[in-house]
């Protein structure tokens, strides 16, 4: 039934999902139309202001030339020609003001000079544009007079124009009617300077505040320089305007887009309120929705007419059902010896799968703690020479890799137990050269004892991983005496164990120039009980044992034809990426799956 309204159920959700797909490309286009839409209006809007600018830009470089203007320097007082002269060229220019400032910053004559807040004898040193104009730069800045409390864009040149500067021209640009013709577009457009305080809006009530809340240092500056008067300065948004697509003003989202003016630091942002870029998504819903009520219509009615046929076939079923019935107990009755009859040869099973595996585990005890106890007697066997020697120091080494054997083997026991039922095994973070070394220290005995090479070839770098290391260790032991018994009948044996990482792997290649292992027995080297070792006592269960241990620790085990001859083998774990091996993880206990 269930799976009857799951049928039912998923041309609706087909078409819901459709519709969201639907949707979200109308959102993208929607978006894309509107930022295409804001690139050419801002590309628009930030010309306009670079052509105010170029407008007023040559001005102050022609005042600072003509000594009409600058004659009220030579004499280091204001003069009526000099202010008359910037009246007129205010006049003709368009310009908001003009004056001429002597070195200490003192305007000595003015376009204004006639009206009552006339700049003539007030001291503008302490703005920016004087500071860089009086240093033989162009000064430009944007604020709010000091006089007259009305802003405007300074352009300031020093003058004369070669030489040292003596004194300062300064052009006042109102930039008033590029805000009013803003506002008449329609549109929500505003600019800020490099602080992030807007100063140029559509929106008025926008003015004069910030895309962020201002530093202190930040704040201080521009106190000191009373750019912006005494503006409170405050945030205009509800999150930092630079790097967000949208923008919350005042309880309203807006796309927000945004273009660099190339002027002072100063940045253009366009806005568009949010709800026109989703003018697409409501006719797709309701699309969508109806759809699906058509479709549950059409479904309502096939189905009514379903159960009125189904209703005629029960009638006509209703009585081979009770034949139905009375073989089916009949049926139940023949199962339930039939499940009898299965249980006990299920039990009979368990028994022996349970005297297998007891075979199998004594095996592999006896497999696993012969490599070490060979090992041990070496040792034992060297510490009795050294004694006799007399030589202390190295008898002593020696007992100490004999505590150290002994120890492993005591570990080992505990592992082999865990390998024969499912248990516990601690995970950790491991430098795999290092269990590399403890292997090679534990098979030495053997290369020693059949006159095999044994080379090393590790990297300098750790070969880290999260995984056990007595286990990969046993894996090791084995591969390194298996590699010894198959390189000894050569005139110079050789094995080679590289390890390196390659591809978020720690790969270990044991190879030997033995006379290797044959196609069709690669396949079989892995199970249990099967040896290519014809008179060295192998009972087969080494590699066996290994392939378990490396895929229980999440890797695996190969083996492949060396090159010229011999075999070898590869062993491959997962690495620690980067980020993991960056820090130590704390030890954990992970569960074996059990064979």
């Amino acid at each position: 039934m269930s799976k009857r309204w799951l049928y039912f159920a998923l041309p609706p959700l087909v078409i819901v999902a459709a519709a969201f797909v639907v949707v979200q490309l109308f959102l993208e286009l929607d978006e894309d139309r509107v930022d295409r839409k804001a690139a050419e209006r801002l590309t628009l809007y930030r010309q306009t202001i670079l052509g105010e600018y170029q407008k007023y830009r040559y001005l102050p470089y022609m005042i600072a030339r003509d000594p009409r203007a600058t004659a009220a320097l030579g004499l280091g007082r204001p003069v009526e020609s000099a202010n008359r002269f910037l009246e007129e060229m205010a006049a003709n220019s368009g310009a908001d003001l003009l004056y001429v400032m002597n070195g200490d910053g003192t305007t000595l004559a003015a376009s204004n000079w006639r009206d009552d807040l006339s700049l003539v004898g007030r001291n503008y040193g302490f703005r920016p544009y004087f500071k860089s104009a009086i240093q033989g730069e162009e000064g430009r800045f944007f604020a709010i007079g000091a006089t007259l409390l009305e802003p405007g864009l300074f352009l300031a040149r020093p003058t004369p124009v070669a030489g040292a500067p003596r004194g300062v021209a300064v052009v006042k640009v109102d930039m008033g009617p590029l805000e009013d013709a803003w506002a008449e577009g329609g549109e929500t457009v505003f600019a800020s300077d490099a602080n992030g305080v807007i100063f140029l809006s559509s929106q008025p009530e926008w003015r004069y505040r910030t895309l962020d809340a201002l530093p202190d240092d930040v704040r201080r500056s521009i106190e000191s320089t009373r750019q912006y008067g005494d503006q409170s300065l405050e945030p205009v948004g509800e999150q930092p305007a630079q790097s967000l697509e949208q923008l919350q003003i005042d309880g309203k989202a807006y796309r927000h887009n945004t273009a660099k003016v190339g002027l002072l630091g100063w940045t253009l942002h366009f806005l568009v309120p949010v709800e026109e870029t989703r003018k697409s998504v409501l006719p797709i819903w309701a699309a969508a929705i109806t759809f699906c009520l058509v479709y549950a219509v059409i479904v309502l009615m096939l189905r009514g007419r379903r159960l009125r046929k189904a209703s005629v076939l029960l009638r006509r079923e209703s009585a081979s059902l009770k034949e139905l019935n009375t073989r089916l107990v009949d049926e139940v009755q023949e199962r339930r010896r039939v499940e009898r009859e299965l249980l006990e040869a299920q039990r009979g099973l368990a028994r022996s799968n349970r005297l297998a595996a007891v075979g199998e585990m004594s095996a592999a005890v006896v497999h696993e703690l012969s490599q070490p106890l060979a090992a041990l007697r070496m040792f034992v066997a060297g510490t009795r020479k050294f004694l006799e020697k007399g030589d202390t120091e190295t008898a002593a080494e020696n007992l100490d890799e004999i505590d150290s054997l002994q120890m492993r083997m005591a570990s080992l026991t505990q592992e082999l137990k865990r390998f024969a039922r499912p248990g516990e095994s601690r995970i950790e973070k491991t430098d795999l050269r290092e269990c590399v070394r403890v292997a090679e220290k534990i098979a030495r005995p053997r290369f020693e004892e059949t006159g095999v090479s044994l080379e090393l070839d590790l990297p300098d770098t750790p070969l880290e991983a999260e995984t056990a290391p007595l286990r990969i260790e046993q894996v090791l032991v084995n591969l390194l005496r298996n590699g010894a018994d198959a390189a000894a009948s050569e005139d110079r044996g050789i094995v080679t164990l590289f390890a390196s990482r390659q591809d978020g792997q720690v790969i270990v290649r044991i190879s030997d120039n033995g006379p290797g292992i044959p196609a069709d027995l690669r396949e079989r080297v892995f199970d249990p009980f099967f040896s290519t070792k014809a008179s060295s006592g192998g009972m087969g269960l080494g590699l066996a044992i290994s392939i378990r241990l490396a895929e229980d620790l999440g890797g695996g085990l190969s083996v492949g034809t060396n090159t010229p001859k011999g075999a070898v083998f590869e062993l491959a774990l997962p690495a620690l990426t980067p980020a993991q091996a960056g820090h130590a993880p704390s030890p954990e206990l992970k569960s074996e799956a059990a064979e």
